[in-house]
């Protein structure tokens, strides 16, 4: 009488060895063979559920709309949908199928995001209005004396826009067209300036076109190529240039 032997394999794979004989004519070798095709398929299963993480510390940016999932599959429960633009910090990366996932926390909730759709963010430090404003006066104030000349943007010689439009180039913070109304429009309006801002000024007091423009140095006192040379001068009240103000601008 032949005996009966069953063995379950981890992965619910069953496997039947049988004792002297065979069973439906299945034989030894041909049952060992079979045994071995399971226990290698067990361990593909097991090698990919247990795909390592790696411990990150980088921080992503959405490219777009994209869902947070509980497991590193397309398939998996999705725990929180990420808006465009989401800003993520990742704890782990995975490698599954030559794909990567990152584990992420948002908005209190932490799940994995495919790389497909992430990228890395750096966050960008602003500049305070004082460190900008200094140091357009610093650099400003290099030209100092400069023969004013119509039409100039060169150190050789400067017209107020020119100037001011050098300055902000040199200083490292943009570029502004060669006209005094461009530079207007190219500019936010503000009620009350910082030092590196423009000032526009119109040519009679209370005019409304504007014809002059300068950088504001802080203390009343404005930076502009204006009568024969680059120069400080008063824009306190009283002064020749206090009634023909027409604004100021921030780039």
């Amino acid at each position: 009488m032949n005996k009966k032997v069953f063995k379950v394999i981890t992965a619910g794979t069953l496997t039947l060895s049988l004792g002297i004989g065979a069973l439906f004519g299945t034989s030894s070798d041909e049952m060992a063979q079979a045994k071995t095709v399971a226990t290698n398929h067990t361990s593909g299963i097991t090698a990919v559920s247990s795909a390592k993480a790696v411990k990150v510390s980088t921080t992503f940016k959405a490219k777009a709309k994209l869902n947070m999932r509980k497991d590193t599959s397309a398939k998996a429960k999705r725990i929180i949908t990420l808006k465009k633009g989401a800003v993520v910090k990742a704890s782990y990366r995975k490698t599954v199928k030559k794909k990567k996932w990152y584990k992420v926390t948002y908005k209190g909730k932490k799940g994995w995001i495919a790389e497909t759709y992430i990228k890395k963010y750096t966050k960008t430090k602003k500049v305070s209005n004082a460190v900008k404003g200094n140091k357009l006066i610093s650099v400003g104030s290099q030209y100092l004396g400069v023969p004013y000349v119509w039409g100039g943007s060169t150190p050789s010689g400067f017209d107020c826009s020119g100037f001011t439009s050098y300055v902000y180039k040199k200083a490292g913070y943009g570029s502004l067209p060669h006209n005094t109304g461009s530079q207007r429009a190219a500019t936010k309006k503000v009620s009350t300036p910082d030092v590196g801002d423009l000032i526009f000024f119109g040519a009679t007091p209370g005019s409304s076109k504007i014809t002059h423009v300068g950088i504001y140095a802080g203390n009343n006192r404005v930076l502009h190529a204006a009568g024969n040379k680059v120069q400080y001068q008063s824009v306190a009240s009283g002064s020749y240039w206090a009634p023909r103000i027409i604004g100021y601008g921030s780039l």
